[in-house]
Order: structure tokens, then sequence, then C-alpha cells
């Protein structure tokens, strides 16, 4: 393996730690050279074998290294450095996750042990940047489609919060990418002609495939516009005239991690005692009939500015479609919202 590296990348990428493997892709850490700057990556490398769908599979890291592409994006997600392409394999440089999965964080115990003020300002901090990062991507065009505690990462220092990003762009959505004129992806050629050929014809078919990836949407509960796209679709084309069927997809893939991030967000916030992991709670997956969720049930001890968020975030998850069948509208009222309460309850500790 060190051999293939060093032809493919000189000496600009040094395997050092095998961690295993992951999602059919074999996981290594490194040191990158990136315009003279060494870096701390992980490098996974996933066999050609183990890839049904090659052009599918491009267009998601796509999207990855599209938003690598910004150097905002480095606040809110964990970024691709570089992506090659060879007959063997699919190899991508990436930024080394800091701190650890938010399933793992909410079940530490000095989580456990926070007094339950402590943890609602703790829980309203994790949401806020959370929706950051989500409206940031959403504005580039993209949707992440995988939003769950562990493609969350906290980095946590001494009772601070020092950052939280988002990983894991597998099932990623967005404005179509041409991998090969779009992204300057590297494909290493072969000595084989008809490999060359195959790669060539894959990467550069201008095929519009990323409706019908917004559509294969994997929820633990899916939001109610996936249950009726065809009125959804109708609903839409009545609020704008403009709006394309591959737009109508791409706003249910964005409302689809809207409502991700509340049912996460509901978990959160319902904690009953000290000893409950939130995220053990289940959501009801009969919400439509059963309307208890829409009301706060959260611990006594909540402040009122938690449950005027609840309330929020349960209106933001029921909420009509935006009129240009955007969800950036949604996410930036919640997210001044949110900073208003964030600095009413900073005040309140002074």
């Amino acid at each position: 393996m060190d051999k293939l590296i060093k032809e493919i990348f000189n000496n600009q990428l040094e395997l050092q730690n095998h961690i295993g493997f992951e999602n059919n892709a074999e996981v290594y850490e490194g040191k990158y050279n990136n315009n003279s700057k060494i870096l701390n990556v992980l490098v996974k490398m996933i066999s050609r074998k183990d890839i049904k769908q090659l052009e599918q599979v491009l267009i998601e890291v796509g999207f990855l290294k599209y938003l690598s592409s910004y150097k905002t994006s480095l606040k809110f997600i964990n970024v691709c450095y570089n992506i090659k392409l060879t007959p063997q394999y699919l190899i991508l440089i990436l930024e080394k996750p800091q701190g650890v999965p938010l399933s793992y964080f909410m079940n530490q115990d000095n989580i456990r042990n926070m007094k339950f003020t402590d943890y609602y300002h703790l829980i309203m901090v994790i949401m806020y940047r959370l929706l950051l990062a989500i409206n940031y991507i959403h504005t580039k065009g993209v949707s992440h489609r995988n939003l769950n505690p562990d493609t969350i990462y906290v980095d946590y220092q001494d009772g601070l919060i020092e950052n939280i990003k988002i990983t894991d762009f597998a099932i990623s959505c967005g404005k179509y990418i041409s991998v090969k004129n779009d992204f300057n992806m590297d494909i290493i050629q072969t000595t084989n002609q008809t490999t060359n050929q195959k790669i060539e014809k894959k990467t550069q078919k201008r095929k519009n495939i990323y409706s019908k990836m917004c559509d294969t949407i994997d929820l633990e509960i899916n939001p109610p516009e996936k249950l009726n796209i065809s009125k959804l679709i109708q609903k839409i084309k009545r609020l704008s005239k403009n709006q394309t069927r591959d737009s109508i997809h791409l706003y249910l893939a964005k409302k689809t991690d809207i409502w991700s991030l509340g049912m996460l967000y509901w978990k959160l916030t319902n904690k009953q005692n000290l000893n409950e992991n939130p995220l053990n709670l289940q959501f009801p997956k009969n919400y439509k009939t059963n309307h208890s969720w829409k009301t706060y049930k959260g611990h006594k001890d909540s402040s009122r500015f938690i449950q005027k968020i609840f309330t929020l975030v349960v209106e933001m998850m029921l909420s009509e479609i935006p009129e240009r069948g955007k969800s950036d509208e949604i996410l930036d009222k919640f997210i001044i919202t949110n900073k208003y309460f964030e600095e009413q309850i900073n005040n309140n500790d002074k």
C-alpha cells in the first residue's frame, strides 16, 4: 500500500497508523503536505470493486470537495483535501475529526452530572452551532441528508465547546456537479486503454442524477412532505412557476436536514433526569395523529427561553413550504431567534 501511495502522491502523503475498515473503506491516519503545511489527515481507500455505481459515488464525493474549496467551510465541516481515482481505488484525503461524536459526548459522566440549567445552555450552544453549519451548506446548494449523533463531532475542552463540525457526506446531494470538469479531479491513467475510455466516458457524461439521490431519504422518521411528494411538487409549482423538479427534490432534501435537527433538539430537550441519555428517546412514529409531542415536556428546571425555542422548533418542522421552495428562510429565522435567546441567557448569568 505504501508503494501505491508513494507512486500517486510522491512525498506529499505519508501513511501512519492503520485504523481499520469503515463502510468498505480501508482507513489510515497520515501526514499530508498541503501547500507546505503538514496536516494530520484520514486516508480512506475504497476498492473500485466495492463501488457499484461509480458515477454516483464520484458526484457524492464531489459535493464534499466543492464545499471544501471554500475557506469558510473549515468552521463547519471536516474538509476533503484531495481525491484521487485509480483503476483500483478511490482515495480520499480528509481532515482528521477533532473531538468526539455527539453520540459519545452525550454519554459522558461530566455531561450526565451537569445541573439542568447548565445542560440546557449547552444544548442551545450545540444547536446554534449546528444551525449555522447547516445554513451554510444549504446556501451553497448542498444538503447533508444524514444528520445524526454519529455524524456530528463535538470538540469539548475544559468545560467549553471549542467547535462542532459535520462529517460524512456519503449520501449528500445538491446542485449537479460534473466531477471532472468542475472539480479537476485527478484521474490516474492506466496502461489499459479500455479502462481509460470507460473512466473518461463516465466522468465526462453530464447526466443529472441528483434528483434521484435527493429522493432516496433514509430517516428514522420521514418529514410529512416525503409521504406526499406528488402533492408537494404541485404545491411548489403553484407557488413559483420557475421551480423545476430537480429544485423541488433539493428543497425536500434540505427539509430533511431541518427535520433531522428538529428531532435531535426534541430528544435533547425532553431529557427528564440526569441519568437518562436523551439520544435514546423515541420520537413518536404516529406524530401526525399524536399531537402531544408538540408540547414541551422537558425538565421542570428548564428556562422559558428553552421552552420558546422548543415551540419554534416544532413550528420549523411543520412549517409551510417557503415561497421559493427553499429552507434558508426558516433556518435564518431559527438562527436569529436562537442567537437572541442565547444573548438573553448570557445576560442573566452575569
